[in-house]
């Protein structure tokens, strides 16, 4: 049989866990194979109406349903997961029937690559992994070299690739040269994580005002300054008068959490992160309702504690925003830096207080490997949800707190 989907060796730049990767299959806890909706691209979809395994051909006629509305190859048909289960009916004892049946090039573009994100900027291919894959999750964040970036040959489908075209009026080479810097940025070792991200801020801002008035040419300036305001100590002093607002952090944050929450979960795995969510905020079992009061106390306890928690892997959040960073072509995936900063300092924000809900006085303090499955499920129950990133983007807007000195006060602790 002819392959379907040919693959190509390229040399890419990859973070050192990505290289330690590979699908630990049925073992999974939190499968992809179950609860998300698989897009299905036409290529697929066509060889797949054409097949007459005994095994699959069945299911290929009644499970996959064509999208016309999304008027999309790639996202030109669906399998409908089992109303029961959610299970996508490809499985067969927790593993896919497609990869052993017809082989891993007759698998749909979104089932080849995930949990891998690939994409070609200008000369140079990059590859990460999202991190709502648990394995790639413990990888990720439980190594303190897990973010160092190397050179590795990794394999591509040409259809399945993303791409990073220069924007705002810089070339490839300055678009990468403000992505680099950025990475750099996160990794400076003389400041606490929350002070590197106040400063990237501060960047993107201007960043996004150089763009808006045409004042590309002082990109370099704005690197230096920024190069020299981490240097020169002297963002210490601009951030030694700003006191955190606790009540605030807990209150935005827990909205956000408890929206979301609503919604049923994926799998017996997430429940299980939710709840421990829910009972490190002292909500109610039978309505989840938490007092403010309360989850103030709460999460003033855990803020406090979670460095304590966080003594083994004290890298832990620095990989997750480096890994989103590389992940999302950071700041270039929004409509300005200075939005696409807003998106990775609320995901920090929120992801921070999950795990601060963990470090309450009232339990003991959680595990690496813990703390690691409460990242896991926030990317996948919140990161997967464009509909849910766009509303909170909105809210922020709306009430005020897009705005760069109120920022600083919801990361500070």
């Amino acid at each position: 049989m002819a392959i379907l989907h040919p693959i190509r060796r390229v040399q890419a730049l990859v973070p050192l866990y990505s290289k330690r990767f590979a699908c630990i299959g049925s073992a999974c806890e939190d499968t992809c194979c179950t609860g998300w909706i698989v897009p299905i691209d036409k290529k697929t979809f066509e060889a797949y109406g054409q097949s007459n395994n005994p095994r699959l051909a069945e299911r290929f006629e009644t499970k996959i349903k064509g999208t016309p509305n999304l008027a999309s190859d790639k996202k030109y048909a669906q399998i409908e997961l089992s109303p029961d289960t959610g299970e996508c009916p490809m499985m067969e004892d927790r593993l896919c029937s497609i990869q052993s049946e017809l082989g891993e090039d007759k698998l749909s573009n979104t089932c080849f690559t995930y949990p891998r994100t690939t994409t070609v900027a200008g000369d140079l291919y990059q590859q990460t992994l999202t991190l709502s894959c648990p394995e790639a999750a413990r990888l990720a964040l439980l190594d303190r070299h897990a973010l160092e970036f190397i050179q590795s040959e990794i394999s591509i489908r040409e259809d399945a690739l993303g791409t990073l075209n220069p924007r705002f009026g810089f070339s490839m080479e300055q678009t990468n040269e403000i992505r680099f810097f950025c990475i750099q940025l996160i990794r400076s070792e003389s400041l606490e994580l929350w002070q590197r991200l106040a400063v990237l801020g501060i960047f993107c801002e201007s960043l996004t005002a150089a763009v808006n008035t045409g004042g590309q040419s002082r990109i370099p300036q704005i690197i230096e300054s920024t190069r020299n305001l981490i240097m020169s100590g002297e963002c210490q002093s601009l951030f030694s008068g700003i006191e955190p607002l606790y009540e605030i952090q807990a209150v935005t944050f827990a909205k956000l959490w408890h929206l979301k929450s609503k919604n049923k979960t994926n799998s017996h795995f997430q429940t299980v992160v939710s709840q421990a969510v829910a009972l490190g905020l002292g909500a109610d079992a039978e309505t989840g309702d938490v007092e403010e009061f309360q989850l103030v106390a709460r999460y003033q306890e855990g803020i406090k504690r979670l460095p304590q928690a966080l003594k083994d892997t004290p890298y832990l959040l620095e990989n997750y925003v480096l890994n989103e960073m590389w992940r999302e072509c950071f700041p270039f995936a929004e409509l300005t830096p200075y939005e696409h900063y807003l998106r990775l300092v609320i995901r920090f924000g929120q992801v921070r207080f999950m795990l601060a809900t963990q470090c309450t006085e009232e339990s003991d303090l959680p595990s690496p490997d813990f703390m690691a499955q409460i990242v896991q499920t926030f990317c996948r129950r919140y990161q997967h949800d464009s509909q849910f990133t766009s509303n909170v983007n909105n809210w922020f807007k709306k009430s005020g707190w897009n705005e760069l000195h109120k920022i600083y006060r919801l990361l500070i602790i």
